[in-house]
């Protein structure tokens, strides 16, 4: 009991050290904006490709062929992260989503959008996405202290998911009211806005001197690196992609849902603009709530647990079809998914040196992407004629399969063996640039088991 709250009051301390770093507020704000525009606008775009057309395919098949882009993009991406300043590439990334998107809302103001306009939102707001996660990610690892690595992504999943609740409360009423093009106008000014923050972070590549140093090779090699880091590293490869699956679902998820309620519970959109906020709000508790649990039930029992409920959530809404069952369970998809990403996220932190975390991030999403196309495709061409339901009977299987892979490839990294992590001569890395070392690693993988 002593040590729980001895804990507790660090873990405290760490979230007021934190939350009142500068920096980490400017970051912090940044996203709030820009997610809140996101958010609006993914939702806007989801609903009129459905509702335009009365069918899923159009939605189905922009979001497989974005698949497609996106998992030739990715790995380059993470090339890029590896070897450029993080900062420069937030700030241009933010910068091209301004002009593309605010282009188009001066166009809904003076002309109705078509379909490939209404296409061409949904590629530029994905690929913000790619592009923004994992470089967040390797930002935060490069400029922060390791034992705020959890406090941090916590903060900005609470963040991230206040943003989706206020779009996804928001949104119904915006685009009936005032149309899509005034909801992308909000978005393009979110991003200029999380420009004008993220200018103002103090920031140092710590990585430049290796990147100029390291032989300049074509994506294809980088990424080969990082192949040979994850295989050399036993149970990371199992452990990446069956943690990822809560995530997948989700993506997933976002053809299944708007269907599910358009065409199988034959209900509003704002049952859909409902389930993207209870979705959110589910998500914002686990931020708050999820290190506790795992601090008291120990990392392997939570992300288990959660994915196991996860799927029992997705059995459920299809065994009762109701608009309010909908979205009173989506609040614990977003509470198991944001908690299975926290925990992966903060683990990843500690064990992956940071010049190749763009890469390795990059690698998962790929094969996140990859699985993505083939559950699109599947979804695309089967839920005209099955209904969305059959859809998330397939995720919930899924699903039950990654528990499994998570909890065996946790028993093999909390039981490290000699040379099982990769060779840093082999990989040309640089031991004294490692944070933390070899043995710094270890130590914190022993602790989880301890929890």
């Amino acid at each position: 009991m002593l040590n729980t709250v001895k804990g507790n009051e660090e873990g405290s301390v760490l979230v007021k050290e934190v939350f009142f770093n500068r920096n980490f507020l400017k970051l912090f704000y940044s996203n709030l904006f820009s997610g809140f525009g996101q958010g609006m606008s993914m939702i806007g775009i989801s609903w009129y490709l459905v509702d335009t057309v009365g069918s899923a395919q159009l939605l189905g098949s922009t979001m497989f062929f974005s698949a497609i882009l996106m998992f030739f993009v990715g790995p380059y991406v993470g090339t890029l992260i590896d070897r450029f300043s993080r900062k420069k590439i937030l700030l241009l990334m933010n910068g091209g989503a301004f002009l593309v998107i605010g282009l188009l809302s001066a166009w809904g103001f003076y002309a109705a959008y078509n379909e490939v306009m209404l296409i061409a939102i949904f590629f530029a707001t994905t690929l913000v996405f790619q592009i923004h996660y994992p470089t967040q990610a390797a930002l935060v690892q490069e400029s922060f202290d390791q034992k705020h690595y959890k406090d941090i992504n916590s903060l900005l999943e609470i963040e991230g998911q206040t943003a989706s609740v206020m779009a996804g409360a928001v949104a119904g009423i915006a685009l009936q009211t005032f149309g899509l093009h005034v909801v992308l106008l909000y978005d393009a000014l979110s991003y200029l806005l999380a420009i004008l923050l993220l200018s103002r972070i103090e920031y140092t590549f710590k990585l430049e001197n290796l990147a100029e140093a390291t032989p300049r090779t074509g994506w294809i090699g980088q990424l080969g690196q990082s192949l040979t880091y994850v295989r050399e590293r036993r149970g990371l490869f199992l452990f990446g992609i069956s943690a990822l699956m809560p995530f997948i679902a989700v993506m997933a998820g976002n053809l299944l849902a708007p269907v599910f309620v358009n065409q199988d519970l034959a209900v509003d959109v704002k049952f859909f603009s409902m389930h993207e906020m209870t979705y959110a709000i589910g998500a914002v508790a686990a931020g708050f709530l999820i290190s506790g649990v795992s601090r008291r039930w120990g990392d392997t029992a939570a992300l288990v647990g959660n994915i196991l409920l996860f799927a029992l959530v997705l059995i459920v809404i299809v065994a009762v079809p109701n608009g309010w069952v909908f979205v009173a369970l989506s609040s614990l998809m977003g509470w198991c998914n944001a908690s299975v990403r926290l925990i992966r996220q903060t683990l990843l932190m500690v064990i992956v040196p940071m010049q190749f975390m763009g890469r390795l991030l990059s690698f998962f999403q790929a094969l996140g992407m990859m699985m993505r196309l083939v559950l699109l495709g599947i979804f695309t061409l089967m839920v005209d004629g099955t209904g969305a339901g059959a859809g998330y009977l397939v995720l919930a299987g899924l699903l039950l399969m990654a528990a499994l892979g998570v909890y065996v490839s946790m028993r093999i990294l909390l039981h490290p063996t000699a040379g099982s992590p990769a060779s840093a001569a082999a990989l040309g890395t640089v031991p004294s640039q490692r944070q933390p070392g070899r043995k710094g690693r270890f130590l914190w993988l022993r602790g989880l088991r301890q929890r």
